[in-house]
């Protein structure tokens, strides 16, 4: 079947312009007093609509509707399209609201992705379009984690992260690898996104070679085997060692992880003395701070004092839903634009490339792109676990659990 061919070269049609216009149905982003850099144009001419901002909205096709090519526009106007979003809108993270900017985005990117879909357009602009779509929402989806429901939609956004992953893979899985350069990024998001799935560690294992020996890969494989083995002290040690994005991709796991390690502790630790130090739980589970250890326990009706969690003989059960946080491990590592690391340019793709080790501004600067990853970071270089004989406030043992006696060995 043929598909229809775009005709329009503008990152809006002008039939939609000329309507949007009409209706006064246009965003701030898409007005002269966004796009202008003179303070001379008057308060009317600059909320009057700038024609070469204006993006195509996303809209449901109507059932047999014919596609008119002057509303599609082509793979180069899309590619276009999508840089300006990431270059002109993007990078106005902290100048705007970060929920505002998504927004707008958001739905433009859907624009885009619909006109790819009805042209059947594949190939390496497509892949790129979907890479920075990708990037996109799973760095809003931390960004925007603590948000309320009203204004972001967390749901909303993991499915059309989900949805792009799959289809940015499948677009791989069609490609010569020349055009491919950013796979093992994308083959590593979607196994820490997707932490735990059996489809997604599947696919793992029978990637090609060049894409399972890449470092940020097999780290990503490290933490989903560590997951799976609910060995959650090597889980989050391992977490300190990822880039950026790549901690966002895993970050919506973080909750499940704690309550797993914890309801584990309970169940092996547990007699009517035992309680557990809370500073040491903010050291296994990576908590920002006792308090949020403290509300993360009170949220499963576990008794808290100042210093410790005493431990129930009833299993934990998650009876309703705990609000995403923000985290210190992961905002420490945001050292570059919004844009930047969505546009996957610069800094953030030698960093991706070279090194996994959590590097700070100063150092990564004097990074060279022909940098041995070996040299670096190996796997085999991490932190050892050693056992140790089992503190006394951890009272005696139940059941058949191995114990919690783990001590980072540096």
């Amino acid at each position: 079947m043929e598909c229809t061919q775009g005709k329009c070269l503008q990152m809006c049609p002008q039939r939609e312009i000329s309507l949007r216009e009409q209706q006064r149905h246009f965003h701030f982003f898409e007005t002269l007093a966004f796009t202008s850099d003179s303070n001379n144009i008057l308060d009317e001419k600059k909320s009057a609509i700038d024609p070469l901002a204006m993006v195509k909205e996303f809209s449901r096709s109507a059932a047999g509707k014919s596609l008119d090519p002057s509303s599609l526009r082509p793979a180069n106007t899309l590619q276009q399209t999508m840089n300006y979003l990431v270059e002109k809108i993007a990078s106005k993270d902290g100048v705007f609201p970060w929920k505002t900017i998504y927004c707008f985005i958001f739905d433009r990117i859907r624009a885009i992705r619909q006109d790819l879909v009805i042209q059947g357009i594949t190939g390496k602009i497509a892949v790129e379009i979907f890479e920075k779509t990708c990037r996109f929402h799973i760095l809003s989806g931390y960004k925007l984690c603590e948000t309320p429901i009203d204004v972001f939609d967390s749901k909303i956004n993991n499915d059309h992260t989900s949805e792009c992953l799959k289809r940015l893979l499948g677009l791989y899985d069609e490609e010569i690898v020349s055009v491919c350069n950013s796979r093992p990024e994308f083959e590593s998001y979607y196994l820490l996104y997707n932490l735990g799935s059996f489809d997604a560690v599947s696919r793992a294992v029978t990637l090609p070679t060049e894409i399972n020996q890449n470092w940020l890969f097999q780290l990503a494989l490290a933490i989903s085997r560590a997951a799976i083995m609910k060995n959650f002290v090597k889980f989050f040690r391992l977490v300190k060692r990822l880039p950026h994005l790549a901690c966002c991709a895993l970050h919506r796991h973080f909750n499940q992880i704690r309550f797993d390690a914890l309801a584990a502790i309970n169940k092996a630790y547990y007699n009517r003395n035992a309680s557990f130090p809370l500073s040491l739980l903010v050291q296994m589970l990576d908590f920002n701070d006792v308090q949020e250890a403290k509300d993360f326990c009170v949220h499963f009706e576990l008794e808290v004092t100042e210093t410790a969690v005493k431990l129930t003989k009833s299993d934990l059960r998650i009876s309703k839903p705990l609000k995403a946080r923000f985290s210190n491990t992961i905002n420490e590592k945001s050292t570059f634009s919004a844009s930047d690391m969505i546009g996957g340019k610069g800094a953030i793709a030698q960093t991706l490339l070279v090194s996994s080790l959590h590097i700070s501004s100063s150092q990564r600067k004097g990074l060279s792109p022909s940098a041995n990853t070996t040299d670096i970071m190996t796997l085999n270089s991490l932190p050892r676990v050693a056992s140790q004989p089992r503190p006394a406030w951890f009272g005696k043992a139940r059941g058949r659990g191995r114990g919690w006696k783990m001590q980072l060995k540096h």
